[in-house]
């Protein structure tokens, strides 16, 4: 260790030209490699690798010795092109040296081609102010997406959605009582929503209620097709999903559930034909006020035997969820829900019994605004089905659907798993919330925190990676408002040292932006776009302006001058919220490169 700090040193003064870098006598050899075709103007570079050359001791001490022999080595600041280009030259002096090259950042390559993709901010958003992230994303990187692994939907049945079928296996209609179907018969092999609506008076409706495919929007927050060109992708985009119809116009009962729980784990269940593909996820979307049972508690205990792991929700009372069934039952993965601020969403269950937690939706002041709710498949239909849609929700319900695919990620990378080990790697690895944070200030605690996807991915197949570096430090978040005859969707363009260079360093393309509505304190609302980067450097000043998708239609004024630079300083903690009006392209065609 010490000779590593010694190292460093050097290297930090060797760079302002102080001293030459500690060599160490070696024979005269070939030139060494020096490469900087990766160097772009704009970014900064901080760490580089130096490689000996065959058989030689290396000259060059840095922080840590990779498995390919080079040696990790930390500039004391960080350099731009020319200032890295100067220090691997200088590298390069050393004896011995094969190769110096820049340690080059990595974007992820996984985002999917579905359209409202950017929608899904669940799927990619960070939390800067609570330092976590759900991290889908990237535990798609790690080739996880649930292939081979069903999952049980216990619900209100499905609707054959496009973005469905092809994931989906045979299900079952536990609904015992046809009045309680709509579809008129009893438990039958048909797990088809035919609708859940209510006219006033049935189940004690005081006025019509639309049907809600609540079971369709759960399946595809599980897994939606991935890359199909339409629509959403899940969480486990390769994940089979097994439709088990329990809920119908009035609800569901507790015997039921306990046959369907039973059944979808594989085990026989009387006067029921055998699942022919039994499933290693169970998710419940559904609770009520009560103990869990002898019932649905034996029930729960013969498919966790069979390797069989239960996800639940919560519940939405705002209450403690030890007084919840089945989110109360042993052995359950208890799911509570955060919104899209990173903390515990208002209407959120809560307490010791919750394991973790995943997005659900905002509540509170936000419950009209569809950009703070989960968008999945649903069917066009108020009534009957009438095709397939896309619409949004909130609620723990949201979070379990989050946390099931989470879960057959999971298993698709370790399906050696036992449903004790799958909890413990999700609670080990999730981002613990603080405290009385957020809209809602809440006191609560929600078990582990939010689920972090990717880090416990990482964790339980023993590959480096998982700690979510961006999650880390300050984050900027930009609410940009957009009048709605804005011709493209919004994004950053810019560099962190001197805009104009010709090209974005923030590139369109790999900058998320969530479509979301701003609500003004006198109640007005304004379409508009949020892009938020995470991890940036408390105290520094960020330089940025806008753009429609490439440097050619960067921001301008009226007279297709361009604009001075926006900047924002980060605080030395927390989260800076900045805030930019587009108004130069509202009913004009943006100007021309020219």
């Amino acid at each position: 260790m010490e000779r590593h700090r010694r190292t460093i040193a050097l290297l930090a003064a060797m760079m302002c030209g102080l001293v030459p870098p500690a060599v160490t006598a070696g024979p005269v050899s070939a030139a060494p490699v020096i490469v900087t075709d990766g160097l772009r103007e704009g970014q900064a570079y901080r760490s580089f690798i130096v490689t000996p050359e065959p058989g030689a001791a290396a000259s060059v001490a840095g922080i840590r010795t990779l498995a390919t022999g080079g040696e990790l080595v930390r500039a004391g600041r960080p350099l731009d092109a020319a200032g890295a280009r100067a220090f691997m030259a200088e590298l390069a002096g050393s004896p011995g040296v094969a190769s110096v090259e820049p340690d080059l950042p990595v974007a992820r390559t996984s985002t999917p081609g579905d359209p409202r993709y950017g929608e899904q901010w669940p799927l990619w958003q960070l939390y800067g102010q609570t330092d976590s992230a759900f991290r889908v994303d990237e535990a798609w990187d790690t080739g996880a997406d649930g292939g081979g692994v069903t999952v049980a939907v216990l619900d209100t049945g499905i609707r054959p959605h496009a973005d469905l079928t092809p994931n989906l296996v045979a299900g079952y209609d536990f609904i015992a009582d046809p009045a309680n179907t709509a579809d008129g018969d009893g438990r039958d092999g048909d797990a088809r929503d035919p609708g859940d609506w209510t006219d006033e008076g049935d189940c004690g409706a005081t006025a019509f209620s639309p049907s809600s495919w609540h079971g369709t929007h759960i399946a595809g927050i599980v897994a939606a097709v991935r890359g199909n060109g339409i629509g959403v992708t899940g969480v486990a985009p390769a994940a089979r999903v097994q439709p088990v119809r329990v809920l119908g116009t009035c609800g569901g009962l507790d015997s039921d559930i306990a046959d369907a729980i039973v059944w979808a784990s594989g085990a026989p269940v009387p006067g029921t034909p055998a699942n022919p593909t039994p499933a290693r996820v169970i998710n419940m979307s559904l609770g009520g006020y009560g103990p869990c049972g002898p019932t649905l508690q034996a029930a729960v205990d013969k498919a966790m035997s069979r390797g069989a792991s239960v996800v639940v929700s919560a519940g939405n009372s705002a209450a403690d969820a030890a007084d919840y069934h089945p989110a109360n039952c042993s052995g359950v993965i208890t799911v509570a829900a955060t919104g899209d601020d990173g903390y515990l969403a208002s209407y959120s269950n809560h307490g010791d019994t919750v394991e973790v937690a995943a997005p659900g939706g905002w509540g509170y002041w936000r419950d009209d605004d569809p950009a703070h709710r989960v968008l999945s498949t649903v069917d066009a239909g108020a009534r009957e089905p009438a095709g397939d849609s896309y619409g949004v929700m909130r609620g723990t319900s949201q979070a379990a659907a989050h946390v099931s695919g989470a879960v057959a990620l999971l298993l698709s990378r370790r399906p050696d798993l036992t449903p004790a080990q799958v909890s413990g790697h999700l609670s080990r690895n999730s981002r613990r919330l603080p405290l009385g944070g957020g809209w809602y200030n809440s006191p609560y605690p929600i078990g582990g925190g939010l689920i972090d996807v990717a880090r416990t991915v990482h964790d339980a197949t023993g590959t480096p990676g998982g700690e979510c570096t961006v999650c880390t430090g300050s984050a900027v978040i930009v609410d940009v408002t957009v009048p709605a005859d804005t011709p493209a969707p919004v994004h950053l363009a810019g560099t962190l040292s001197a805009l104009g260079t010709g090209r974005p360093d923030w590139d369109p393309a790999s900058v998320r932006a969530m479509r979301w509505v701003r609500t003004s304190w006198n109640g007005t609302s304004t379409p508009a776009w949020r892009i938020q980067l995470a991890g940036t450097t408390p105290g520094a000043t960020v330089h940025y302006k806008l753009t429609l998708g490439g440097w050619p239609t960067v921001e301008k004024d009226r007279n297709c001058a361009e604009t001075a630079d926006r900047t924002v300083t980060l605080p030395g903690d927390g989260t800076l919220w900045a805030y930019a009006t587009v108004d130069n392209w509202s009913s004009t065609a943006p100007c021309d490169s020219a």
